[in-house]
């Protein structure tokens, strides 16, 4: 006689003893030798499932922080509406914020699809048409639910992503940074009526004590300078230094604050460099560097704060420039320069810094050829060659590198039209190739059709 389902090893051996043989005693001992055998099992079976479950959470967290990187990669490339506007500036913790919505999703319905983005998104959309999960709960919040559907539409769709953002809006109109959230989206397309909207309502609701409220002014700045309306934004701008100058006297050390009190300065600048007042600006570019260099040798190890530091140089050195002290001007990009070169040595997988040291290898030489020394312009410009085609290579499909690159294929093939003709046709020619391609699939074609006579215009020359 068997006890049944107690089949393997030595439990099938103590189990097929006959009860006529054995003892009271025996029985006993046996007994516990099956729950041993039993409670071993359990355990192990656990251990087993929860060894599983914390690889199946690791993966999919690793997956979050790949699709954080990528969402990176989506809003460090300027909306093509906004180019002369603030395409390239900050979003004032938009991005910590979108990032944010992945990690939810990361640490509750990705898990839940096994890491497939795509069965999470469909998994979000039951949820926000009132269908719970597998256990018959929701599990969280509707508009969490839609925020979550929109960071990971972010990602692939930027209009499903909108969409979504703009549901968690509605349902959440007295949540700030929901209305924020909404408000960069349309912003980026190009909807600007949506985007004013959003912005101030979220100075409605963020709050005097808030830094909610001082970014909405600051991004409502934004709204105005993609309009073009140079005055609108710099008054935008203004109301935001002034409040956030305003939670500094009651907080001097919020480190927040300071950073943001620099990105004024900086949209400050931007917009009298758009007027013509380039003294002016020069000025509030100096106001955010005074305050980049205090936060960078505050915490020397914070990236972050090199990386504004980095920039604020540039800036100033790009004003410089235009203003014909180029001496100036070469010093204070070649300390952005060593900065960013430190920067990408420290985090190689920071594509935005490596396109930030493309850039300032290119601002380099573009001052380097207006003082006459072409040699070392050639040499910088081959340096942010390189680095623009890693780029390229890495993301095909980010619009801002290929075009930066066919740009560095034109200024080397230019210079090198003088000394090494069948070397510049082939660069002029790759760089044509990609304006040519960017041509057929972006709205942006004036712009690139200007880019394609240009290359066209050097390309005669070598015939």
């Amino acid at each position: 006689m068997e006890f049944g389902w107690l089949q393997q090893g030595s439990v099938k051996v103590i189990a097929a003893m006959p009860f006529a043989l054995a003892t009271p005693s025996a029985l006993w001992l046996a007994g516990i030798a099956v729950a041993a055998v039993v409670v071993t099992i359990v355990w192990m079976t656990l251990r087993r499932r929860r060894r599983r479950a914390a690889a199946r959470l690791r993966r999919v967290l690793s997956a979050a922080e790949v699709m954080k990187e990528e969402l990176r990669l989506r809003l460090s490339e300027p909306p093509i509406l906004l180019a002369n506007g603030a395409g390239g500036a900050p979003t004032m913790g938009a991005s910590e914020a979108f990032a944010g919505d992945i990690e939810a999703a990361a640490r509750t319905v990705l898990q839940e699809a096994g890491g497939r983005r795509a069965k999470a998104k469909e998994l979000l959309r039951q949820r926000t048409n009132g269908h719970g999960a597998r256990n018959g709960k929701l599990n969280g919040s509707e508009v969490g639910y839609w925020r979550q559907l929109g960071a990971l539409s972010l990602l692939d769709n930027a209009e499903d992503a909108l969409a979504a953002y703009g549901r968690a809006a509605e349902l959440a109109p007295g949540d700030a940074e929901a209305q924020m959230l909404a408000g960069v989206l349309n912003l980026r397309s190009g909807n600007l009526a949506a985007a004013e909207h959003a912005f101030r309502r979220q100075i409605e609701i963020g709050g005097a004590d808030g830094f909610l409220r001082y970014r909405g002014h600051t991004m409502l700045g934004d709204v105005h300078a993609a309009r073009e309306d140079h005055d609108a934004a710099l008054a935008a701008y203004a109301e935001a230094q002034a409040e956030v100058k305003a939670l500094l006297e009651r907080d001097p050390d919020n480190t927040t604050f300071k950073r943001d009190l620099s990105v004024t300065c900086d949209r400050i600048g931007d917009m009298h460099v758009e007027n013509g007042r380039l003294d002016t600006a020069l000025q509030s570019y100096h106001q955010s560097l005074e305050i980049a260099e205090a936060l960078a040798k505050r915490d020397p190890q914070n990236l972050v704060w090199q990386h504004d530091l980095s920039v604020s140089y540039d800036r100033i050195g790009d004003i410089l420039d235009k203003t014909g002290d180029r001496e100036a001007a070469l010093a204070s990009l070649r300390k952005g320069l060593t900065i960013a070169e430190a920067l990408t040595l420290r985090d190689a997988n920071n594509v935005q810094w490596q396109w930030d040291l493309a850039a300032s290898h290119d601002r380099i030489g573009d001052v380097l050829i207006a003082e006459g020394k072409l040699a070392d312009a050639l040499q910088s410009y081959r340096r942010g060659m390189a680095v623009a085609e890693a780029l390229a290579r890495r993301d095909p499909g980010h619009t801002g590198w290929q075009r930066d690159l066919a740009v560095s294929y034109h200024k080397i093939g230019s210079l090198e039209a003088l000394e090494n003709p069948g070397e510049a046709r082939e660069l002029l020619e790759k760089g044509r190739a990609i304006i040519a391609r960017l041509d057929g699939i972006a709205a942006r074609q004036a712009q690139w059709r200007s880019d394609l006579s240009k290359f066209d215009e050097v390309l005669r020359t070598l015939q």
